[in-house]
């Protein structure tokens, strides 16, 4: 009877001792999140998990977050801003390319501004259906799928010649470009800290204008807008993966038993929490996505309407493209320090004051200073309105705020060429400088409302 009673007692503490593991691991599991780079593992890369080691003493749940070390950020992202580059000047080019192939083949206008709509169509789709493939597989692995997606649809354009399947290579290209877009601000926004985020934004900013019009200038390289062209744009998307993928700067996933389970929220709650908290997010990025999808789409519209010949036409985008990088940098460091919400204020009355002066004066020499100033103050906003929304924005919910504002971009830049060309036909080639007066008043008084919203619950805060 003894021996019975012995066993049964056994059982019963191994039982309890098997209940205590268990409930152990399961709470840790429930710990939360550290966004945090390091060396890329095995085990991290493709989702096994060992359990956390049973030493208590140096367990650590709620581990901080761990600043990277001065002048680390950089090299963390040399990779990443190497193979963005090399994407933006095959885009560069590509973007340029496409009103030119579908004016030499005689469609209007505003067929032009729909295929080229498409392609924001494509971002808007793309953030549907893409919403958590960065969260499933990470930054770096969906950079290097859609970059291969790119090179494959701008060689389909190249050999497309109905404007409906002009415009269908045109939506898909805008989701593969989502899909990079997402994951290369994503990226971004988990490596650096609020005080540096303007200086690394208009460090990205000015890449991105260097690559884009370095693009233009290889318009002149081959048979003018034939499939040559075309390729050479398909190579550079494909060579964007390639510093991605050789240097180091990965970011990884923290293990399972550290995340924090967020509960997942609806875009109608991702958009009301963050008008809430930035209430230029919304209307800013919209209108950002009216002003430069127009540029992009319609401008090179406009100068073949006005009479600039190819080579003159590719020497325009260029220098206006490169000219923008200039104040990026000086910008987003100015904005670390300067209300960025009154900067975007100042910029768009000045970029709205200058259209008018475009729209009324048809002069070739006012033309070229007028669009250089215009391009290098304007295209500072998307950079700015980012940047204010992200340091509004909690950590774990930046890779979907990310996404969230590229679809807000992306409508806005959906709408705006289709309106553009609109007015290009109704009032003639400067109707796109009307459009663009009028989108940059609107920005301005955006940032005028969400400045005075900020004001007076700074004041009700004070007055308590």
């Amino acid at each position: 009877m003894s021996n019975i009673e012995d066993e049964i007692a056994k059982d019963s503490a191994d039982v309890q001792t098997r209940e205590s593991t268990s409930d152990s691991y399961e709470t840790d599991l429930e710990a939360p999140a550290v966004a945090r780079t390091g060396p890329l593992t095995e085990a991290k890369l493709f989702g096994r998990q060992t359990p956390p080691a049973a030493d208590t003493a140096t367990h650590i749940p709620h581990a901080p977050h761990v600043p990277a070390r001065a002048g680390s950020g950089y090299r963390a992202l040399a990779g990443l801003l190497c193979g963005y580059a090399l994407l933006i000047v095959g885009n560069g080019l590509f973007q340029t390319l496409i009103p030119l192939r579908v004016l030499q083949s005689g469609y209007p206008t505003i067929v032009i501004g729909l295929i080229q709509s498409c392609y924001y169509a494509g971002f808007i789709l793309g953030a549907v259906i893409n919403r958590r493939l960065i969260d499933r597989i990470g930054q770096h692995r969906t950079f290097v799928a859609f970059s291969a997606a790119a090179s494959i649809l701008a060689l389909a354009f190249g050999a497309a010649q109905s404007p409906w399947t002009l415009g269908a290579v045109r939506l898909l290209t805008g989701f593969a470009f989502m899909g990079l877009y997402t994951s290369i601000e994503s990226w971004l926004n988990g490596t650096v800290e609020n005080d540096k985020r303007g200086q690394v934004y208009g460090s990205y900013a000015a890449i991105n204008y260097l690559a884009v019009g370095t693009g233009q200038f290889l318009l002149n390289v081959g048979a003018g807008t034939g499939a040559q062209q075309f390729s050479i744009a398909a190579a550079l998307f494909a060579a964007a993966v390639l510093p991605v993928t050789l240097l180091e700067g990965w970011p990884v996933k923290v293990a399972d038993e550290t995340l924090h389970r967020v509960p997942a929220r609806t875009w109608r709650e991702s958009v009301r929490e963050m008008t809430a908290s930035a209430p230029l997010a919304v209307p800013g990025c919209i209108l950002a996505g009216f002003i430069y999808s127009s540029f992009y789409s319609m401008m090179p519209v406009y100068l073949e309407r006005a009479g600039f010949s190819t080579s003159e036409l590719a020497t325009f985008m260029g220098i206006a493209l490169i000219g923008a990088l200039v104040p990026q940098w000086p910008m987003g460091r100015l904005s670390d320090r300067v209300d960025r919400r009154r900067l975007v204020y100042i910029t768009a009355a000045i970029s709205a004051a200058l259209s008018v002066v475009l729209f009324l004066f048809d002069v070739r020499v006012i033309t070229w200073a007028a669009t250089l100033v215009y391009v290098a103050v304007t295209f500072t906003q998307y950079g700015l309105i980012v940047s204010h929304v992200q340091d509004r924005t909690e950590a774990q919910h930046r890779v979907a705020i990310s996404a969230l504002l590229l679809v807000l971009f992306s409508f806005g830049g959906m709408t705006g060429p289709a309106l553009a060309s609109a007015l290009m036909t109704i009032v003639g080639p400067s109707g796109l400088f009307l459009f663009n007066g009028l989108s940059c008043a609107l920005l301005a008084l955006s940032a005028r409302r969400a400045l005075g919203i900020h004001l007076r619950s700074s004041g009700a805060r004070s007055a308590q």
